[in-house]
């Protein structure tokens, strides 16, 4: 709630979800989805925070527990998942209070719950907030962080049921912002399987909270429970809690007009913000004088692409390549219509779907149609964990009388839990939330293994330098932020590096940037900088260790890029790029090569001599994709 309240939001009411009110009613029910245990206090937080409460019983039961959820997906009519509770609960609220637009939910590390409430807030038409998503992860990269935040607002809540190996019934109604609680969380997460996964913050399961206190004036009054109103009960496995007989309100006196100033991540973290130094300081000035001469002014592409899509074109066993569809119709969404129903064709002949679809990339003519282009898109992907995809407006590339472009990769996996996806639809410190049918990245496993431990192929889509908390570009009005280039490209780096982290990327094979530029010269100083970012973002993995154990042997740091095309096989294009880069004391050969590609004045251009094949004419550009293929793009 500190959180919304510093992030420019009113609190405007509090819904809860509880077992059954009865008598001989159970205190805590085996919910996948709701804390129960401790629900007789919630009816005192309507006097404690001074704001209204709304409850409903819980209905239902965790019919779909798979980690991402789709309303009806393993449901039958006969059948009612728990998460759909929430909305009425909801519903009631909104009636109440027309002014309500989000919903904020205190989500973690816990995928779970957040697309629970992500699924049904996007459905009523509220955006979803979670604050604290990520937390762990984003600086300053502690998993106590939380909790001692928790302690300089002078926030108290009481562990209430413990569920772990490590932990006993001496931590009961301990207070997790307690410096001395805090010290004993990490130690017991660190013996009993580890503290980098959330066991800290009893993401896991190990323990349960109930807030009883906090910073005025958000807090009017101390929920007190004395030790008579309380007893413990041992459950089972090990597991105990705290059962709440009687409770009170104490008034607390008001001594803030204001809520306590919060700790909130800065918008950089403190890598991507050398990042940003060194882009500065190499100013285009720099960069130009680099630039080699060429009789290729790199004006424009060589014309639009012509003639119909390539079909499925099979990459792998398992995977197919559907590229440069077209489709027929006046209009942009007939046109995608018609592109969708081809490629529904072409994979249902080659014995996938829809649902096998792991990547995306849209060309759009004009970025004003994407309204009506996203909406068709959208209705064929309507399970939990879309493809991954990027969309751009492109007009030169495009045949006349053609709205869009779509390619696709399908990838069939066998069995749906094989197959991974990030797909968040929060606004949070972490980066941006999905703004349509896609998810962040989607993960599929590959033929190879490597000791038996399976490999996996990770798609991430578009990033754009958005603020995460906001949705919107930075500016000046941001401390520390601009709106200049060389911010952006860092922003939008540390996006794809944070989503990569999520998903346990530990190589990277490729990379595209598009980039907007008013001139030739302007684009090669943005592209030169764009492969400098890129070069140091993986500079500064492999100095952090993320990539790799400094005291791996060299057969455990094998490099299959390196093998291939390091430095004792370089091709020509890539010895070129060499002398191209200024002396920036960043090897660009220790990353993947990117390809850069600009547009300026509806004209699709190209900069990279990092992506040009040298035995082909200079005016055709070819795209690297993760098969290290060409796939021609003119």
């Amino acid at each position: 709630m500190l959180h919304c309240l510093a992030n420019g939001h009113e609190v405007i009411a509090l819904a809860n979800l509880h077992p059954p009110l009865q008598d001989d009613g159970p205190e805590d029910m085996d919910s996948y989805m709701y804390q129960t245990v401790g629900h007789a206090v919630i009816p005192l937080y309507e006097k404690a925070l001074g704001l209204p409460l709304y409850r409903q019983q819980i209905v239902g039961s965790a019919v779909n527990q798979s980690k991402s959820y789709g309303a009806g997906a393993g449901m039958t009519s006969h059948d009612a998942d728990e998460t759909e509770a929430l909305v009425p609960l909801l519903q009631t609220i909104v009636a109440k209070h027309p002014e309500v637009n989000a919903v904020s939910t205190g989500a973690i590390l816990s995928d779970y719950q957040r697309t629970r409430v992500e699924s049904v807030a996007t459905r009523l038409g509220l955006t979803p907030l979670s604050y604290l998503w990520q937390w762990p992860n984003i600086p300053p990269h502690s998993q106590t962080s939380l909790l001692e935040d928790m302690t300089a607002v002078g926030q108290d809540a009481r562990i209430i049921k413990v569920a772990s190996g490590g932990l006993d019934d001496t931590f009961l109604w301990q207070n997790v912002a307690d410096p001395r609680t805090i010290a004993r969380l990490e130690r017991a997460a660190t013996r009993f399987g580890g503290s980098e996964h959330g066991a800290a913050l009893g993401e896991g399961g190990e323990y349960e909270t109930l807030a009883v206190a906090g910073p005025s004036p958000l807090w009017k009054g101390r929920i007190v429970i004395d030790e008579d109103g309380r007893r413990a009960v041992v459950g089972e496995a090990g597991s105990a809690s705290v059962q709440v007989l009687a409770g009170r309100i104490q008034a607390s006196p008001n001594t803030a007009e204001q809520p306590p100033d919060i700790r909130r991540p800065p918008l950089l973290e403190q890598r991507f913000q050398t990042m940003l130094d060194e882009l500065e300081h190499n100013t285009d000035d720099r960069w130009m004088a680099a630039r080699p001469s060429s009789d290729n002014d790199g004006s424009e592409l060589s014309g639009p692409r012509n003639g119909a899509g390539t079909g499925a074109t099979p990459i792998n066993p398992g995977h197919l390549l559907l590229s440069q569809l077209l489709g027929d119709g006046v209009t942009a969404a007939d046109q995608t219509q018609s592109i969708m129903d081809q490629a529904a064709s072409s994979l249902m002949a080659s014995g996938h779907c829809l649902t096998d679809v792991a990547y995306t990339s849209i060309v759009l003519r004009d970025m004003s149609d994407f309204a009506s282009i996203n909406a068709v898109y959208g209705a064929c992907f309507v399970h939990p964990n879309p493809p991954a995809r990027v969309t751009i407006a492109l007009a030169k590339v495009l045949p006349s009388g053609k709205h869009l472009m779509v390619t696709l990769t399908s990838i069939k996996v066998g069995a749906a839990d094989k197959r991974k996806a990030l797909h968040v639809q929060s606004r949070s410190y972490w980066a941006p939330a999905n703004i349509g049918p896609y998810s962040q990245a989607i993960s599929v496993p590959t033929d190879d293994e490597d000791d038996g431990v399976e490999g996996h192929l990770v798609f991430v889509s578009g990033q754009i330098p958005l603020v995460p908390t906001t949705m919107e570009l930075p500016t000046s009005s941001i401390s520390g932020a601009s709106d200049g280039f060389a911010y952006q490209a860092a922003l939008a780096q540390q996006h794809f590096e944070r989503i990569g982290r999520a998903m346990q990327v530990e190589k990277w094979l490729s990379a595209i940037a598009f980039i907007v530029a008013g001139s030739a010269e302007e684009a090669y100083a943005r592209s030169s900088a764009a492969r400098h970012a890129w070069a140091a973002l993986h500079r500064s993995q492999q100095t952090d260790g993320e990539t790799a154990s400094e005291d791996a042997d060299e057969e455990d740091s094998f490099d299959v890029w390196n093998e291939t095309h390091g430095s004792n096989k370089l091709p020509p294009y890539q010895s070129r790029l060499l002398d191209d880069m200024p002396a920036t004391g960043v090897d660009p050969i220790t990353a993947p090569p990117p390809l850069l590609m600009h547009y300026r004045k509806g004209r699709a251009l190209s900069g990279s001599p990092t992506a040009r094949r040298p035995d082909t004419p200079l005016r055709t550009y070819f795209i690297f994709d993760t098969y290290s293929r060409y796939s021609e793009i003119t």
